[in-house]
C-alpha cells in the first residue's frame, strides 16, 4: 500500500525522530519501516478537526492602521492537500470553502492570506497528527524488535543487544512526555445539551 502524497512531510520528520529507514529489519517476510506503515501509526494518533475557528493575527502597518494576513490554528502538523480541498479547506461562516489567496503552513497550522481579509472569521477543517505520540509509538515497537535478539562475544568483541533496547524505551519515554493532551467530551444523560470537558 502506498501512503497518501500529503503525508510524505510528516513521514519524513518522522523517520528522523524515530531513525529508521525503509528497510531497517524483516519480520515475516515484511520490511520495516515503509511509508505506509509509518502513516499507520500515525493515523493511531490522529485527530481530524471540523471546522476550528481560526485565531485572527492583528498585523499593524503603520499610523495606526491594522490588516488581516495571518491566522493561526490551535494544532498543528497538518497533513497536506494541493488546492485547499480534500483534505485540508478553510471556510467562510456560510460554509463556502476558499481554495486560493492564501498559503498553509502545515506543520505551523498557520494561514497567511495574500490580500487583507478585514478580519473575515475562517474555520479549518484538517488532519492533525500527534508526532511524539507515533514516535514513542514506533520506539516501543523497535525495542520489541530488538527483545527477540541476543548479546554475544567474540574475541575483542561484543554485541550488546540490550543496550539497543534500553536505548529504544529511554527514546520511547522521552517522545511519550512530549505527547500532546487527550481531549475528551462527557455528555450527561439526565441534562440536555450540556458537555462537561476535559
Amino acid at each position: 500500500m502506498t501512503a497518501r502524497s500529503g503525508m510524505t512531510n510528516l513521514i519524513q520528520t518522522l523517520r528522523g525522530m524515530c531513525d529508521v529507514g525503509a528497510t531497517d529489519y524483516t519480520i515475516s517476510g515484511s520490511a520495516y519501516w515503509t511509508d505506509s506503515q509509518l502513516q499507520d501509526v500515525m493515523d493511531t494518533h490522529r485527530v481530524d478537526i471540523w471546522r476550528e475557528p481560526l485565531s485572527i493575527i492583528e498585523t499593524y502597518t503603520g499610523g495606526g492602521s491594522v490588516a488581516y494576513l495571518h491566522y493561526q490554528s490551535e494544532y498543528t502538523n497538518f497533513e497536506e492537500t494541493t488546492g485547499g480541498t480534500g483534505i485540508f479547506w478553510i471556510e467562510e461562516a456560510d460554509g463556502d470553502k476558499i481554495t486560493t489567496g492564501f498559503t498553509p503552513d502545515y506543520q505551523r497550522g498557520h494561514i497567511t492570506f495574500a490580500a487583507d481579509t478585514l478580519g473575515t472569521v475562517y474555520y479549518l477543517t484538517g488532519r492533525t497528527f500527534d508526532l511524539n505520540a507515533s514516535a514513542a509509538d514506533i520506539w516501543r515497537r523497535k525495542a520489541a524488535h530488538y527483545g527477540a535478539s541476543f548479546s554475544f562475544s567474540t574475541d575483542n568483541h561484543r554485541i550488546d543487544k540490550g543496550a539497543l533496547i534500553q536505548n529504544a524505551l529511554r527514546m520511547s519515554d522521552v517522545y511519550s512526555r512530549l505527547c500532546g493532551p487527550v481531549s475528551t467530551t462527557l455528555y450527561r444523560s439526565d441534562i440536555d445539551d450540556t458537555a462537561i470537558h476535559e
